[in-house]
């Protein structure tokens, strides 16, 4: 096999980039999971939080500043993948809430670090927009101007509101699960029907 110069590609060097984009994998992951509990957490705790060596991590992230800051962009543009690839633009009327609920609960679940609301400044760090939490909302404020016009949800509402109380709403019910396995409904379910009660269109 030949690269793009028509030079071999050599087995080690494909296996090197290979254990680099696992290492790297792994970096996130276990910042991700550390800075959900302890958002103030110093580089040595992340490097050890990892499993890996220091100078593999810093082989990654010459900084602190630099392995917050994709932690989070990865947390806010992997939230805007699930939202957008949930159908909700598209799906029945009488399954929009549940959806929804369903989607950001499974955002929180994979990006802890949600619960930490925007966190980082991704504009300040990285200079783009699209990475932030207030493009979370925004994919989620579609869904809800949706609901609203299916008389689902209340119309005077801004529906960027709805998508951050809907997300806080998942981020209570994530935080809260072992306290809640015990009630009648699961958690997902009562967020559902606490949104759906608190917000709804007046009769």
């Amino acid at each position: 096999m030949k690269g793009m110069r028509g030079q071999p590609i050599r087995a080690g060097t494909r296996g090197q980039r290979s254990d680099a984009c696992r290492n790297h994998e792994q970096i996130i992951r276990a910042a991700t999971e550390l800075l959900a509990a302890s958002p103030g957490a110093g580089m040595d705790e992340l490097t050890a939080a990892t499993g890996l060596g220091r100078t593999t991590v810093y082989r990654h992230f010459h900084a602190r500043e630099q392995l917050v800051a994709e932690v989070y962009a990865t947390a806010f543009s992997g939230t805007q993948r699930l939202v957008a690839e949930a159908g909700l633009q598209t799906c029945p009327q009488d399954e929009l809430l549940d959806r929804a609920v369903a989607v950001a609960m499974r955002a929180v679940q994979i990006y802890p670090v949600l619960v930490n609301g925007p966190g980082l400044n991704q504009d300040t760090v990285t200079g783009s927009a699209e990475s932030g939490y207030g493009a979370c909302l925004d994919e989620l404020a579609g869904p809800m101007a949706r609901a609203q016009e299916a008389g689902l949800l209340d119309p005077a509402l801004p529906p960027r509101w709805l998508a951050g109380v809907l997300l806080n709403d998942c981020v209570g019910a994530v935080l809260f699960s072992a306290e809640l396995r015990d009630s009648r409904l699961g958690p997902a379910e009562l967020v559902r029907l606490a949104f759906a009660r608190a917000w709804a269109a007046p009769i």
